[in-house]
């Protein structure tokens, strides 16, 4: 296994347009890829924004194809992916381009960067003082350790083999929260829910909705941050969630920490069913719904707890997390720097409550929805886990390739087994 600087086995290293763009983006256009839309071997087109066509042909310099490896130079730099063939023609800011050629297979370039070597590797070469970045003279300069072609091209195949498994995960797990979205919103908003036809409709501090449903204060369904974790009864280790590691209803991320060493945010309690809401930047719809948890699973005292009582919890989470309820909480949050809300003005949130009958019906269908995205993300987590650590261990030759297959099934239980 030889080793090369990444300018002598690439055809062209180059970096995105750097520059003002607010004012060149489109309703619909050339795909234009930002550093949030770059994560660990795949794109996120969500928030995707667009350019016009002759605004792209003015930016040639960072044109994109199919093909191309593009690594993140600020934010998370270093997370890199391999342009897929459906962006046959893209664009991008503040990325780095890198244009393989024969000797080094792009997907396996997108291996190293994103290897715990290559973090490090990245973050050791950062340049700026005001804000920091990964540079092409220093992507230039890389030096990797280059084994065969063929074995990069086996290499990357295993590899990709698991993010294709997560991305069809990822799928099922979109469609099958947008039909439990849809239902939520034909009973509860459209007011369409099984024997509507026979219910008027009356005035509310809601607007109209049907009789015997009520509009009521949340505290009156749910409790706020009804348990708390006490020094004294801490366990020796937790599992901890803080705000940067959730998104909008996903836990991405959870850390397991000694409790003396925990942050002292690490206080609260969660039990299945609730539902944990950033108090911070709350228009960035930090939210998640937490099943099953371990029984040392912390959260951030940045987050609310939101504990079902008069509801059922799958409904009290669609009431929640709706864009109305949302915008509630971004037009009552306070502070300039880090605009936040607090546990009154969740639990002074007004809540449409429809009769027991209804939503414990909509429980029914619901809850093993929910249930499944839950097991589905669980699975990408473990998917994750072991692609992350079965890529290093392949790129330095520690597994051959012939034995990737049995070392990721003895990762797999390792990773099954409690904390």
């Amino acid at each position: 296994m030889r080793r090369v600087k990444l300018k002598d086995v690439c055809s062209d290293i180059t970096v995105g347009h750097v520059g003002p763009m607010a004012d060149e983006y489109v309703d619909e256009g050339i795909p234009f890829l930002r550093s949030q839309n770059v994560l660990p071997f795949r794109i996120d087109y969500s928030n995707l924004k667009f350019i016009s066509e002759a605004f792209h042909k003015k930016l040639k310099k960072s044109a994109l194809a199919p093909g191309d490896v593009v690594v993140v130079r600020t934010g998370y730099p270093g997370t890199a992916c391999v342009i897929p063939h459906r962006l046959a023609v893209a664009n991008c800011a503040d990325l780095v381009i890198i244009r393989p050629s024969a000797e080094i297979n792009g997907h396996f370039l997108a291996c190293i960067f994103n290897s715990a070597w290559g973090r490090g590797a990245v973050a050791g070469s950062l340049v700026g003082v005001a804000q920091q970045h990964f540079n092409i003279g220093v992507a230039k300069e890389m030096e990797v350790a280059l084994p065969a072609i063929e074995v990069q091209k086996r290499i990357a195949s295993i590899l990709s083999a698991y993010d294709d498994l997560i991305e069809n995960n990822t799928r099922r797990i979109k469609i099958l929260e947008a039909m439990a979205q849809m239902l939520y919103r034909e009973w509860f908003v459209n007011f369409r829910f099984p024997g509507h036809e026979k219910v008027r409709m009356v005035e509310s501090a809601l607007g109209p909705i049907p009789k015997d449903w009520e509009a009521r204060p949340l505290k009156e369904v749910a409790k706020v941050n009804a348990l708390s974790l006490k020094p004294a009864n801490a366990p020796d280790e937790i599992r901890y969630i803080d705000i940067a590691s959730v998104s909008t209803a996903r836990i991405e991320k959870i850390d397991t920490v000694r409790f003396t060493e925990a942050p002292g945010r690490a206080r609260r309690i969660v039990r299945h069913g609730d539902v944990i809401w950033s108090t911070v930047r709350p228009n960035r719809r930090s939210y998640a719904l937490v099943l099953h948890p371990e029984s040392n699973l912390i959260v951030s005292t940045g987050f609310a707890v939101l504990t079902a009582t008069a509801v059922s919890f799958s409904y009290l989470y669609f009431a929640v997390t709706t864009d109305v309820f949302a915008d509630y909480l971004t037009n009552h949050a306070t502070g300039a720097a880090y605009p936040a809300v607090t546990g009154k003005e969740f639990e002074s949130a007004m809540i449409l409550v429809p009769p027991d009958g209804i939503t414990n019906r909509f429980h029914e269908i619901a809850e093993p929805t929910l249930e499944l995205c839950s097991v589905l993300h669980r699975r990408n987590q473990t998917l994750r886990t072991t692609r992350d650590l079965l890529l290093p261990k392949l790129i330095s030759g520690e597994v051959p390739v012939e034995a990737a297959d049995e070392t990721a099934a003895e990762l797999m239980e390792e990773i099954a087994q409690p904390a």
